[in-house]
């Protein structure tokens, strides 16, 4: 599956201020479906499992994906100069679109199968100083 990321920053012609973003359109998570299988549902073929169970795998790894989704990053930053020192400020904000895409779920077939494990951090802002002298 292709991920498709990209990078931009461009100087704003008023008050000094420099804005970027990333842009990231990823492949949603691989759906897998392992099942344990166990002696006793073996007991019919006249043998038990050496070691008492076995997974399998239902669906062939890399042919499912769940849905893809879109991750937008923004910052705004400043740099500010007092002689010979600089003070660089910055507002980021993660996640733009606030999505809220699944990034891994489990894959044990039963009542939990495809119930995601992890989706993508909401929105958040982040304010940022650097003095360097």
């Amino acid at each position: 599956q292709p991920d498709v990321k990209g990078l931009v920053s461009y100087p704003l012609p008023w008050w000094g201020i420099t804005a970027s973003g990333t842009f990231q359109n990823r492949p949603g998570p691989q759906i897998l479906a392992t099942y344990t299988v166990t002696s006793a549902l073996t007991q019919n073929l006249g043998r038990n499992l050496a070691t008492g169970s076995a997974t399998t795998g239902l669906i062939a790894p890399g042919t499912l994906y769940g849905d893809r989704f879109t991750q937008i990053d923004v910052r705004l930053g400043k740099n500010v100069r007092f002689g010979a020192r600089r003070l660089s400020i910055s507002m980021d904000l993660y996640n733009l679109l606030n999505s809220s895409a699944i990034l891994t779920q489990n894959n044990t077939v039963g009542p939990n199968w495809r119930t995601p494990t992890s989706i993508l951090q909401g929105r958040l802002v982040k304010f940022g100083a650097q003095l360097d002298f």
